[in-house]
């Protein structure tokens, strides 16, 4: 008698890197914990918030977007498993974010949002530029090539979004 799994490959891998990149993520806010003393408003402008956000963008645009694609046997199996672990990752970011009550002001919006939301919102469109970089330029959509495809333009068009927040925030 075979054994079914409940759950498919692409979801259970969308899961396991969702799960770790919300967690390697958390490493945004312990940056941001140690950049400042006590009240902690805004975030600093300039580099210094460039690397506040690093970890949260790797950790959301690259990590999530490359592991999934690695392991997935088909480009439908990739494209689903990516999407799966953005939203579990930026869920759990968002969620620590919220339990640990950081908050920064967003000047260009004159609001206070938490942490992680803003640097979701900053790893977004480098976890769609890796999704389509990845897809559009290798031919089967999966395994090792599309992945770093995947990982190498995330990282890229990551940097550039890092950098641009951090000046604009």
């Amino acid at each position: 008698m075979k054994i079914r799994r409940l759950v498919t490959p692409w979801l259970r891998r969308g899961i396991e890197a969702g799960v770790v990149g919300g967690l390697l993520a958390v490493g945004t806010l312990a940056a941001f914990q140690l950049s400042r003393p006590a009240p902690r408003l805004a975030l600093p402008n300039g580099l210094d918030s460039a690397l506040i956000f690093t970890p949260a963008v790797v950790a959301l645009a690259i990590f999530a977007v490359s592991y999934p694609t690695f392991l997935a046997a088909t480009r439908e199996d990739a494209v689903l498993g990516v999407v799966a672990a953005f939203l579990v990752a930026a869920d759990a970011f968002m969620l620590i974010s919220l339990l640990a009550r950081d908050e920064v002001l967003i000047h260009p919006l004159g609001r206070s949002l938490p942490l992680g939301v803003v640097a979701t919102g900053v790893a977004l469109p480098a976890a769609v530029a890796g999704l389509l970089i990845g897809q559009l330029t290798a031919p089967l959509g999966f395994g090792r090539s599309t992945g770093l495809r995947s990982a190498l333009g995330g990282a890229a068009v990551g940097l550039v979004a890092v950098v641009v927040a951090a000046y604009m925030v």
